[in-house]
């Protein structure tokens, strides 16, 4: 018999698998992409991607509430993970156009909600340069493993907790097979 206690870790556990139900098991390594930096140089995706490190690539733009909404998570699972085992770049695009954004609004959303990871400028043509589609909305998180490899990927806002369940359950999957 199952205590509530396991029942609910069994629950969160499928939740995040339903979640994040999309996967990827034969990628290509971090795409060759260029993006403008908020310090205005250019920045190859590659700096961050297959660096040894999961890297959470969120797309999102500063008038989408639900990318406000959360940024504040985004960051704390930065903070939480970035000297160990991942870390969060984010691509600002404009809201609700999908043109290249704003980088005067980027900056000031940065600045006024102290976001402390990479923030990267672009346009709505980002997904299908990386080679998962057509961008349908914001937020997206792109997840990628250590090796570089795209592995999945979430439209809608992502948690801290979703995101470090996901890692730890990829990895104690890699880990078993």
């Amino acid at each position: 018999m199952f205590s509530r206690r396991r029942t609910h870790h069994a629950l969160e556990l499928l939740l995040v698998v339903m979640l994040f139900a999309i996967s990827f098991a034969a990628r290509a390594a971090s795409p060759d992409v260029t993006l403008a930096g908020l310090d205005g140089k250019p920045h190859h995706l590659n700096e961050y991607i297959g660096k040894g490190k999961w890297v959470i690539f969120n797309i999102w733009a500063p008038g989408c509430p639900p990318c406000a909404a959360e940024m504040p998570e985004l960051q704390f699972f930065h903070d939480a993970n970035r000297d160990k085992t991942a870390i969060v770049v984010g691509a600002a695009i404009d809201f609700p156009s999908f043109e290249y954004a704003n980088k005067a609004k980027v900056k000031a959303f940065v600045e006024n909600n102290l976001i402390g990871f990479p923030i990267l400028l672009t346009d709505g043509g980002i997904t299908e340069k990386i080679g998962v589609g057509v961008l349908g909305g914001t937020p997206i998180t792109l997840i990628f493993n250590r090796e570089g490899k795209l592995v999945t990927y979430r439209a809608g806002p992502v948690t801290q907790k979703m995101l470090e369940n996901y890692i730890r359950s990829a990895e104690a999957n890699k880990k078993a097979s």
